[in-house]
């Protein structure tokens, strides 16, 4: 599956008192961060970054020179957050299999919990990241009286990316559109329509920045990762195809990796595994498309890091 990204940073910040997304953190624009992020991925070909119409020039002067393999566009926002998140699906091309919406606001987003969270999409499932809410959570009245005291095990605190595939996505959205419904995320639009949406639990890291004081917070952690210069992360790539297309599948990942097994004991697919890694990873969910067709897809997991072999 070829994946797409839509970074939703329109907003003028009220509560944070700036505009946040051009705001220097750890320094770089907070923006950044969350592109950074996603261009470093292999598996995403596409990056949309919706913004402010006041800031389009900035946000492409910031973006453009930060998405090495992904295309990358860049497009002005709605009313709201749900019609500015639209902008952005829409700017996706009909290639992209998969659809992953994040918060520019929430530049803390590690590329592994967005792989665990991609692996569960299929037609008709979603997924997000979340945390266990750790506090216990009241409902009140208008005049402030509690009326309930739920049940915190249940409780999850939704975070960004959320994911679908792109034609599931749209027509969450195209049906809300249709009903007036406003939701909060778009988990909600895809709970709507029936979609069977699943958490997938992030980090309590990769929290939002609304006030100044997250920005502090922010800049802490981001201080203290420190980036690994010379190794190369290497994936378990497992595709899941058609039996006529296995040999061919094979000599695609043999030019890219180490093809770890063959398994043809699922009722519906056959999964070739194989270790690739990162920087020989890209491109592959075009290949994929091009060789099994539109049903086939593929996973990633992060396995081991390996000396970085690529000239400097």
């Amino acid at each position: 599956m070829i994946w797409g990204v839509v970074i939703a940073a329109a907003g003028r910040g009220v509560r944070f008192g700036q505009p946040k997304q051009l705001t220097e953190l750890a320094g770089k624009p907070m923006l950044a961060w969350s592109v950074d992020a996603f261009a470093a991925m292999p598996e995403v070909d596409e990056i949309v970054v919706v913004t402010e119409p006041d800031f389009l020039a900035e946000v492409e002067a910031l973006v453009w020179p930060r998405a090495g393999h992904a295309r990358i566009a860049v497009t002005a926002g709605g009313e709201d957050r749900q019609a500015s998140v639209r902008n952005g699906l829409v700017e996706l091309s009909e290639g992209c299999g998969g659809a992953i919406v994040h918060d520019g606001a929430r530049p803390l987003v590690q590329p592994n919990d967005v792989r665990r969270a991609m692996n569960i999409v299929r037609a008709g499932t979603a997924s997000l990241l979340a945390t266990p809410c750790i506090d216990t959570i009241k409902s009140v009245d208008t005049d402030g009286k509690v009326t309930r005291t739920h049940d915190r095990a249940s409780l999850w605190a939704a975070q960004t990316p959320q994911l679908a595939t792109l034609r599931d996505m749209l027509r969450a959205f195209a049906e809300a559109e249709r009903a007036g419904f406003r939701g909060t995320d778009e988990a909600s639009l895809l709970e709507r329509i029936g979609l069977d949406v699943f958490v997938v639990e992030g980090s309590i890291q990769n929290f939002k920045i609304t006030y100044q004081a997250d920005l502090e917070r922010a800049e802490a952690v981001l201080r203290r990762r420190a980036p690994i210069v010379s190794e190369e992360e290497v994936f378990l790539v497992e595709a899941f195809v058609h039996d006529e297309v296995v040999d061919a599948i094979e000599r695609e990942l043999e030019g890219r990796g180490t093809i770890d097994a063959v398994d043809r004991d699922l009722p519906t697919a056959v999964v070739v595994r194989a270790f690739v890694p990162s920087s020989r990873l890209r491109g592959f969910g075009d290949r994929l498309l091009r060789i099994a067709g539109p049903d086939a897809l593929y996973t990633t997991h992060f396995s081991h890091f390996a000396s970085d072999a690529r000239p400097t």
